[in-house]
């Protein structure tokens, strides 16, 4: 791995005073200084550019693709996952730089990617930020551990852009892997090493009656299918679309519809990428590709409103959902998503469901663990720990897989893009680290109390009710949401429900997320259709000794053979009916005994972090 060490005590003084080229344009020099370098142009990035320049930081933007936008330009994705307040509101929760957004370019959660494409280009210009695209390589310049600027390769020529802070918005967090910075890949922190959620291939096709898709979508009595003017949302029997490559799933369709009445469909999922490695995502592309006209004579057949419809445009790169995420100072963890965490040093809120997208094909397109759900991000979940002058927004922040499933939306990076930008112009200002803010209240408050001037809402109420926490079986709870393998949502509800009899249904639950979310392995279950209403102690022990191959006779036996614990056979004993706290309990008890029988315990954190470089990889500072 190459490093630049090209800092020299010119380049140092350089780094007091700032060179703006001209917006939109490159500097003809071959070395330049900004306040703040921006690496990545998705919206992330641009909401990060955009903010440090209203704040009078010199800006300059570094990209290696020739258009603005990233996901939402040349990965066509045109459809907004929306942040509300509560689950029966329109209220959104990021405002501020994203509120501008949209109001200026979309309409019913859904955008028109050529307006939008047009509309960041003026942002950009309008605002002074600098712009340099079409690169075909950075590298950080690196003081050990600090960051001091980026040496970038152009029409085969290198520039040196030195600078205060770099905001790293690039694809799967490239540049701040360069710098050192650790790092978890998808499903590692599950115990599912290198599996990632299902990358998706946008496409349009024109040609659509979207009156009948309208008419169709809104007429079929489903909670989880509707349409409008602008977009429109699902077609459950696109999942019996059986494509010649298991690595393909189309799934339920969610659809944008554009300026010139082309829609944009997000449903094409695409299995076993690895989005660090650029031959797996071309593969993955061409794959997709090729299965597209088998797609558009399905959607023919089986969608209402698209029975005249032609392919008419593909997005120019894979929409990737989940790969690299940093070891931040902070961590936002699926427990802080679960318990609406309020953050002393919090910069944006989410609330999207925790969606956990397939990691094959399951004829379902993956897995709700929670509906909406309202919790603050921390702002040191963009510092890579142990690096300097460095912030990473966007899906690659330090979030755990779970957590990572509801905070990666457009929106929530747009919210931390906005705070990068104005904490970056702080730092600089006050000749202070970005450390420094994240670890002193009254710095991060200057920071919360600017964002709140600029519009953004850091003082909505969190939800306090949390009626799981008064059961006994909370511990239980607690253990398998982490590991994804228990759902709070119900109908777009959400509540573990923990004093309902239990059912078929809670342990189907529960096997259904194993099976998903796990490499687990366990049998088959044939549910006595006795037990469909209310499930008894004998139902109960038919069901585990199903699931682990095994013919225990009762409770007592499982727990002298210490697959059950002690609160566990008690609870058990001393109940004539059983609720879903009891089978939450059971079946943490049997995930753990399945886990350690066969050595599949879930790793610590220090044993998935992963590093492109070493210690001793890190340059020193240099003089030429």
């Amino acid at each position: 791995m190459k490093y630049i060490k090209r800092i020299t005590l010119i380049a140092l003084i350089i780094l007091t005073s700032a060179t703006v080229c001209s917006a939109n344009d490159q500097d003809s020099s071959k070395q330049a200084a900004y306040d703040v370098i921006v690496v990545g142009s998705d919206p992330e990035g641009i909401s990060a550019a955009v903010s440090a320049a209203r704040e009078g930081a010199s800006v300059l933007l570094i990209d290696s693709r020739y258009r603005v936008g990233g996901l939402y330009t040349s990965g066509m994705l045109s459809m907004l996952d929306m942040n509300y307040k509560k689950s029966n509101s329109l209220e959104t929760v990021n405002d501020g730089f994203f509120s501008e957004f949209y109001s200026r370019v979309a309409y019913n959660t859904s955008f028109d990617i050529d307006h939008t494409e047009q509309y960041f280009n003026n942002l950009l210009n309008n605002n002074k930020v600098s712009t340099v695209r079409s690169v075909t390589s950075y590298e950080p310049i690196m003081d050990g551990k600090t960051v001091r600027g980026v040496s970038y390769t152009k029409s085969g020529e290198v520039y040196d852009a030195f600078s205060s802070i770099v905001i790293d918005a690039s694809l799967d967090a490239k540049f701040a892997r360069k710098a050192g910075a650790g790092y978890v890949v998808g499903r590692d922190d599950l115990g599912v090493k290198d599996e990632y959620a299902a990358a998706t291939l946008v496409f349009s096709v024109s040609g659509v009656d979207w009156l009948a898709v309208t008419r169709y979508l809104n007429s079929d009595n489903s909670i989880y299918t509707g349409a409008n003017p602008g977009v429109a949302w699902g077609y459950p029997q696109m999942l019996e679309y059986n494509s010649q490559s298991p690595r393909i799933q189309l799934r339920r369709l969610n659809m944008s519809r554009q300026k010139d009445d082309s829609v944009v469909i997000n449903a094409l999922q695409v299995f076993d990428v690895d989005s660090l490695d650029e031959s797996s995502k071309n593969v993955a592309y061409f794959l997709a590709v090729s299965d597209l006209p088998n797609v558009i004579n399905f959607l023919r057949a089986n969608a209402p409103g698209f029975e005249n419809a032609v392919l008419h445009r593909t997005a120019d790169e894979l929409y990737i959902r989940e790969g690299v995420r940093i070891v931040g100072e902070d961590a936002l963890t699926s427990d802080d998503v679960f318990t609406n965490r309020n953050f002393s040093n919090k910069v944006a809120y989410g609330s999207y469901p925790t969606d956990l997208q397939a990691t094959k094909r399951d004829f379902t397109g993956g897995n709700i663990l929670t509906g909406r759900n309202l919790y603050t991000i921390p702002f040191g979940i963009m510092l890579p720990k142990d690096i300097s002058n460095l912030l990473v927004v966007g899906r690659s922040a330090g979030y755990d897989s779970i957590a990572h499933s509801s905070a990666r939306t457009v929106p929530v990076g747009i919210a931390l893009g906005q705070a990068a930008g104005i904490a970056s112009n702080y730092s600089i200002s006050n000749n202070i680290s970005l450390k420094e803010i994240n670890d002193t209240p009254e710095h991060i408050l200057n920071v919360q109390n600017r964002l709140r001037e600029v519009g953004v809402d850091l003082d909505t109420p969190l939800p306090t009710d949390h009626p799981e926490k008064n059961s006994w079986s909370y511990p239980y709870i607690q253990n398998l949401r982490s590991q994804g393998l228990l759902s709070m949502e119900h109908n777009y509800v959400n509540h573990y429900y923990c004093d309902k009899i239990a059912s078929n249904d809670s342990f189907n639950r529960i096997i259904t997320l194993i099976e998903q979310n796990s490499k687990l392995p366990i049998n088959k279950v044939n549910y006595n259709p006795a037990y469909n209403k209310a499930i008894n102690k004998a139902g109960a022990l038919d069901i585990v000794n199903q699931l682990m191959g095994t013919e225990y006779s009762n409770f007592n036996d499982l727990a002298s053979s210490s697959i059950i614990d002690d609160t566990v056979s008690l609870k058990f004993s001393n109940s004539n009916k059983l609720t879903n706290a009891h089978i939450y309990a059971l079946m943490d008890n049997i995930v753990d005994h399945i886990r350690i029988s066969n050595d599949m315990l879930v790793p610590t954190l220090e044993e998935i972090i992963r590093y492109d470089i070493t210690e001793e990889d890190l340059p020193d500072l240099v003089e030429d």
